[in-house]
């Protein structure tokens, strides 16, 4: 299955809204858990079937988060409870799906990527992430059971920060905030390794360099893929009017706009970065190529005129001119000595040497 645009052959021919997987299945059965939370009480528990919505606590802040994409079954209750657009419930269950933001009346639903960089293999991951806000309630879906969310977790665990006393709008900024600072951490990762092989090229220019190049190229476009549309997300969400996003989480998410734009930036350096490599690459390369030609140029042109003269020398004509005198040899050789040395110090003051 291919990286930036995967089989869609399940989906040919179906009608809009239809809830069909695209992807590879990253767990074997779907899971959800609930997190119920105010100011003053907390509660979390894995579920086995979905609550009845409305919950009956309308102070509180629900979240459900329900990992595996695969499972129809679960993803088109929780579409039928909490009102989730037919577009909205194929769009989520397409792991190909491009990040976004589609707006309704009463909930917002934010398409995202989880992303990953494995310092070893030197490869980009992502997973899809779907985050449904509505006024009381948060629903993420995520492709497989993960950690991404464990650091919001467990400040609702443990009442740190402002988010047992906000609400549902807070929640959804602090799961956003989560994902991207993973944006950050690992495009740090990426970068890293970028700027260590840019030393590395002018040194070594082998083709192993090259399929390097080429691969770190690969793994920046397939990572800008997934961050540059967060860009537009944040735009829509600081101009939402549909009364979902209060005014004081509106700063919060202003300074989250800060931060995607310091991970689009950054992605697009090291994007320029794998042009420019491969650039300095073909230049190296082609200044060996050059230096290896400059140097056999010089022999070249230091034997041409030494053939010639064992050429005439080494003629069959009778009546050659010194061609008997008793110390030709030694003058002939003193003469492309002198010759070598003469064009070698001509070379050196030329700068060609």
């Amino acid at each position: 299955m291919t990286r930036f645009l995967k089989n869609r052959s399940k989906s040919q021919g179906q009608a809009p809204g239809s809830l069909i997987f695209i992807g590879r299945q990253k767990m074997e059965e779907g899971r959800m858990e609930l997190f119920r939370y105010n100011k003053e009480t907390f509660s979390e528990e894995p579920l086995s079937e979905l609550p009845e919505w409305p919950s009956g606590a309308p102070d509180s802040i629900t979240w459900i988060n329900i990992s595996g994409l695969h499972d129809t079954d679960i993803i088109e209750k929780t579409g039928a409870l909490f009102n989730i657009s037919a577009l909205a419930m194929e769009d989520l269950m397409n792991t190909d799906q491009r990040p976004k933001l589609m707006e309704e009346e009463h909930q917002l639903t934010i398409f995202l990527k989880e992303i990953e960089f494995d310092p070893k293999r030197k490869h980009i991951s992502t997973d899809q992430v779907t985050l449904v806000v509505g006024a009381n309630y948060v629903i993420t879906f995520q492709e497989e059971s993960g950690d991404p969310f464990d650091p919001v977790r467990d400040r609702i665990r443990n009442n740190r920060g402002k988010i047992r006393t906000s609400g549902a709008d807070y929640l959804a900024y602090a799961l956003l905030d989560t994902l991207v600072d993973g944006y950050i951490q690992n495009i740090e990762l990426l970068g890293s390794a970028i700027e260590e092989l840019e030393e590395h090229i002018i040194k070594y220019p082998g083709k192993e360099t090259l399929q390097q190049i080429y691969h770190y190229k690969k793994e920046v476009s397939y990572l800008r893929k997934s961050v540059r549309p967060v860009k537009e997300i944040m735009l829509s969400l600081l101009k939402n009017e549909s009364g979902l996003i209060r005014k004081k989480t509106g700063i919060y998410l202003a300074d989250l706009d800060d931060l995607v734009n310091q991970a689009v930036e950054a992605v697009e350096i090291y994007y320029n970065m794998t042009h420019d490599l491969l650039t300095i690459y073909h230049t190296n390369v082609g200044n060996r190529t050059n230096d290896v030609m400059k140097i056999l140029t010089i022999f070249s042109s230091i034997f041409i005129p030494l053939t010639f003269l064992v050429g005439v020398y080494g003629t069959n004509f009778d009546y050659l001119p010194e061609l008997h005198f008793r110390y030709g040899y030694f003058i002939m050789w003193g003469i492309m000595v002198i010759m070598v040395f003469g064009m070698l110090y001509f070379f050196r003051r030329k700068r060609w040497l």
